[in-house]
């Protein structure tokens, strides 16, 4: 009897460290045909800190990626503050390889106002211009990282790999990238099953509230780590600053930082 006793109770302990273990895990989004992507984009997941939906397929030679991103404070910490996609292939959240497009311009503190009083009416045509006319000072070439190696690449699938930045409506920004599979692994499709994508991007810097250091651009390779902040920090001496100011400051100083695991497409 008190053997039995304490058989159920291992057995019991066990089932729930199995039903923790499961519940630790991040879920497993399936990646779509590319031929069916091409048709219309099936995003996959949304991710709510960032406001980006991302859509991720594959054929037998790239995998695709597809964000857009819906805000704007992420839609500048994209094109001004680099923006890294990463890849994994052990499960993780390794950062050993990555593809850097657009890469960043500057971590100093950020000058603009985010939300500016505009006419209603006109606030697509307003957003989506403003956009275009950001996106031309966007450089043409990507860097791609692997095994402590770094190199230029150019917009060329022929060559392995492919990437563009578009306005959307509203001034949303969609951002595309695609890589040939074996850039990521040898033997490419037939290689890799799983696949975590790091999303990532640069910041700008905290400002200094009279005393505390500012600290560095987040996200991108080795950069600072923030995390979310339930609220903003208010400045020791307000008479001097402008809150609104302030809270689009430390806004953008937060990275987008966020992983999908991916089941690569196979028929």
């Amino acid at each position: 009897m008190i053997k039995a006793i304490h058989l159920f109770k291992f057995s019991s302990f066990l089932l729930l460290l199995i039903f923790l273990s499961s519940c630790n895990k991040a879920p497993i989004y399936k990646a779509v045909a590319e031929d069916k992507m091409k048709k219309e984009i099936q995003y996959i997941g949304f991710d709510n800190q960032s406001a980006i939906r991302y859509a991720i397929s594959n054929d037998q030679e790239f995998l695709y990626i597809r964000l857009e991103a819906l805000s704007k404070p992420a839609v500048l910490k994209i094109i001004q503050s680099g923006f890294y996609i990463y890849f994994d292939t052990i499960g993780k959240k390794d950062k050993n390889m990555w593809l850097n497009f657009p890469i960043g311009k500057s971590d100093g503190l950020f000058q603009a106002k985010l939300f500016k009083e505009v006419d209603k009416e006109n606030a697509a045509i307003t957003g989506k211009i403003e956009l275009e006319s950001q996106l031309k000072e966007v450089g043409k070439l990507a860097a791609f990282g692997a095994n402590e190696t770094e190199e230029m690449v150019e917009n060329d699938l022929d060559k392995g790999f492919a990437f563009r930045l578009e306005s959307g409506e509203y001034g949303s920004l969609s951002y595309y990238a695609a890589i040939r599979l074996d850039k990521i692994k040898k033997g490419g499709y037939h290689s890799i099953d799983k696949l975590n994508i790091g999303i990532i991007s640069g910041a700008f810097k905290k400002p200094n509230l009279g005393g505390s250091a500012g600290g560095g651009g987040g996200g991108g390779r080795g950069g600072g780590n923030y995390g979310g902040m339930s609220r903003v920090p208010q400045p020791q001496n307000q008479s001097n600053m402008d809150p609104e100011r302030m809270r689009d400051m430390y806004l953008m100083s937060q990275p987008i930082t966020f992983w999908v695991n991916v089941q690569i497409y196979k028929p």
